[in-house]
């Protein structure tokens, strides 16, 4: 509509005659700023969409109505000259004038307790005073910004470029999906604001003054007004929570909520984030990225990272203290779990930590304890993709409902997911065996290789552990050599562990020399040797990665000899390593057996040995092989949910890239502290061993360095043959912030020890 046309219709239909039209930012209609020839503002808004003027209609009727019983502005029409409340241009598009209302907006003012308060005490009286009214005309809205119809969001999260953000955006839209969905029709229903952000509060004499734009009204649980409003008075806060907590009491003291809708205020929230964000990354592609629809895109995306570090205990006991419940307190309950872990399960079964620490949830490279406290896990390389992570989530929780059965008989995914894993191999690894664990692995690998070289002597390195059965611990000298162990078993040759920095030898041709003579000495004795089983990078030796061509060169000894080399990458496979997805290539050698486990599937019992036809074809001596779970449909279609997602967000890039600014950083920390005598490793599989200043190990040290960690809020093991190596192998999402967070905190604890 041209501006002479609409000053006409001004003054047809309304009676006033326009000086200056100027048009405003917003969506569902056409807006205006009016000026009259008095000087006098109003906001004319111009509605197209005929679809849209029965709801428009209902929603002037109710504020209309609504505006006599509140203490603060909401928006009034103003009628047309005939006293018609929803006049039609001659081009039959509604339109609606209304009173120009100044004031500061919520957005740009200081956020004090006192406008806080003031406007959670807006907002529950706005759903007192909507509760006297009923339209037909909303309750049969379907608006995808209402949070009771979430899901319609779902498509658009496609939108969101950076695979790392839209696993965020996923992630909070399944948890409220198998959190909050269910409870949400016991709520409180009723009409509701369903734009509460900070650009449609006015704000007065430090006050909450006026509440416009109630172009999203929806007939919704009564809560969600509150979620909307707090998702917004969160953004750009270093503390989030603070401003929460004294909206929510101005809420509680003028309508009280109940227990259930304060529990599900954190879901609300994040879901309401989701579906922005979702919306913002749709507008994009239509590159309809206007300041208006993109404003608070930035600092959302801030919020949600935010959140994903805070403890979801805490969030909910924070809301609970506000409304007046109290807060969830865990204490006793913890207790009960460890005493009754204590009465049933054997001593041999260990905890981390001299005061264990108990856990009630986890998210990427976060761990939540039953106290409101968060981990940053810097520990633990199961969970690869992250903890909790939805592609793998959703891909368990679909097939577990379609079809779980086993390897006797066939369906797409196993054979789709070896297909895909097997490509990641050289050519001559093109068999796959599937088990539930690394140990299972590690069992079968030995079988294997005992059948096919009719021999059962296995050579193993020092500190080396594959697995927790009968025939791994044979062949784990972490375990045969440790407390409790009964010393090397009479059909295993143990070697010394290539280790370069305070290690047997000095030098990787040393070690070579001594293999080699190990090696002949079998071979003078008539021994045949079935297998040689390594990990590239030695996890309990102290993530200490196999020198130079140490490899090679026993690999070439070996080879005389036609035995088996079995190569354990179950802690150091699928791009741990950063440069390379496998450990065996960085070492320019291909094994001919890989153990694969832990991160296969993001903590799900899945594993599996790769090893060649040739291997695999005398393997088939008329005895079957059969795992009743390995392989099966849920494991497969975890395994390639796993695969996909260190493709998509591009997971072994990110190791290799985060593991040399991390690396950086220890170095320079052990320029300051003489005790770090080693940092070692590569991607996201590090080792820092002490010493004490005489060059020994210090296992004490480095057991007080992972005590303080862990009272600070970061989790870390220690490992080495003595035990002095702080290891460092998180969620592979673990970022630069995070290896910062992490060596700040190492500085203070070093600071506090008298080494």
């Amino acid at each position: 509509m041209v501006t002479a046309a609409l000053e006409k219709e001004l003054c047809t239909i309304y009676g006033i005659n326009a000086a200056r039209l100027e048009k405003l930012e917003g969506y569902g209609s056409v807006n205006y700023l009016v000026t009259d020839t008095d000087e006098k503002k109003y906001v004319l808004k111009v509605y197209t969409n005929q679809p849209d003027f029965n709801l428009v209609k209902e929603e002037i009727r109710v504020l209309n109505s609504l505006c006599v019983d509140l203490e603060f502005y909401v928006p009034q029409t103003i009628p047309s000259k005939d006293g018609n409340l929803y006049p039609l241009d001659k081009n039959n598009n509604l339109l609606r004038l209304l009173h120009f209302i100044d004031g500061e907006f919520l957005y740009d003012t200081e956020n004090s307790s006192e406008i806080l308060y003031s406007f959670g005490r807006r907002i529950a009286q706005i759903a007192v005073a909507l509760s006297k009214y009923d339209s037909a005309e909303v309750k049969a809205r379907k608006l995808s910004w209402d949070l009771q119809y979430f899901y319609l969001n779902f498509p658009l999260a496609k939108h969101i470029a950076d695979p790392s953000d839209r696993k965020l955006v996923n992630y909070f839209f399944d948890l409220f999906q198998q959190v909050a969905l269910d409870e949400l029709p016991y709520l409180r229903h009723g009409l509701i604001h369903g734009d509460l952000h900070d650009l449609n509060v006015l704000v007065e004499n430090n006050s909450v003054s006026g509440l416009i734009d109630f172009g999203d009204i929806s007939y919704t649980p009564l809560v969600a007004d509150l979620a909307i409003a707090l998702t917004y008075v969160m953004l750009n806060k270093p503390d989030p929570i603070t401003p929460a907590v004294e909206v929510i009491l101005g809420y509680h003291s003028v309508f009280p909520l109940e227990k259930r809708e304060v529990a599900l205020l954190p879901h609300l929230i994040t879901t309401r984030l989701c579906i922005s964000l979702s919306h913002s990354a749709e507008a994009k592609t239509k590159s309809a990225d206007t300041e208006y629809i993109l404003i608070s895109e930035k600092p959302a995306w801030q919020l949600l990272r935010q959140w994903i570090s805070l403890n979801p205990v805490f969030i909910e006991n924070s809301f609970m203290e506000a409304a007046g419940f109290k807060k969830n307190e865990s204490a006793e309950h913890q207790e009960n779990i460890l005493s009754k872990r204590i009465k049933y399960f054997g001593k041999s079964l260990s905890l981390s930590y001299s005061e264990p620490i108990y856990f009630s949830s986890a998210a990427f490279q976060y761990m939540y304890d039953g106290d409101g406290n968060t981990y940053l896990d810097a520990y633990n390389n199961i969970p690869h993709v992250g903890h909790s992570h939805p592609n793998v989530s959703v891909a368990a929780s679909k097939q577990i409902r379609k079809l779980n059965t086993n390897t006797r008989y066939y369906y797409d995914s196993l054979a789709e997911y070896a297909e895909k894993l097997l490509g990641y191999f050289p050519q001559r690894l093109n068999k796959i065996f599937f088990v539930n664990s690394g140990s299972a692995a590690t069992d079968l690998a030995l079988r294997m290789a005992n059948t096919y070289t009719k021999s059962d002597h296995h050579i193993v390195l020092e500190s080396g552990y594959h697995g927790h059965t009968l025939a791994g611990i044979n062949v784990s000298s972490y375990k045969f050599e440790g407390k409790g162990g009964r010393g090397v078993p009479g059909n295993i040759t143990r070697l010394p562990l290539p280790k370069l920095f305070n290690g047997t030898f000095n030098t990787t041709s040393e070690y070579v020399e001594n293999a080699k003579e190990e090696i002949d000495s079998l071979s003078q004795k008539n021994i045949a040797i079935s297998s040689f089983i390594f990990e590239p990078t030695s996890g309990c030796g102290g993530q200490v990665p196999l020198p130079g061509s140490y490899l090679k060169n026993i690999f070439a000894l070996l080879g005389k000899n036609k035995s088996v080399t079995i190569c354990d990458e179950v802690q150091t496979g699928f791009g741990r390593l950063g440069n390379w997805f496998w450990g065996f290539e960085m070492h320019n050698v291909v094994p001919d057996m890989v153990l694969l486990g832990k991160p296969m599937g993001n903590g799900h019992p899945v594993a599996a040995v790769v090893t060649t036809e040739e291997i695999a074809d005398k393997f088939a001596n008329g005895m079957e092989f059969f795992s009743s779970f390995g392989g099966s449909t849920v494991s497969a279609e975890i395994a390639m949910a796993v695969l996909q997602t260190i493709e998509e967000e591009k997971l072994q890039e990110h190791a290799k890239q985060t593991g040399y600014y991390f690396v950086r950083l220890l170095q320079e920390l052990q320029k300051h502290h003489p005790c770090i005598g080693d940092v070692r490793g590569c991607g996201l599989f590090l080792g820092i061993e002490f010493i004490t200043a005489n060059n020994e190990p210090a296992t004490a040290l480095a057991k007080e360095v992972k005590e303080g960690l862990k009272k600070r809020f970061i989790l870390t093991g220690t490992d080495g043959k003595y035990d002095n190596v702080i290891k460092i192998k998180p969620p592979m999402c673990f970022s630069k912030e995070n290896a910062n967070q992490f060596c700040e905190v190492l500085n203070e604890v070093l600071k506090t020890i008298n080494y």
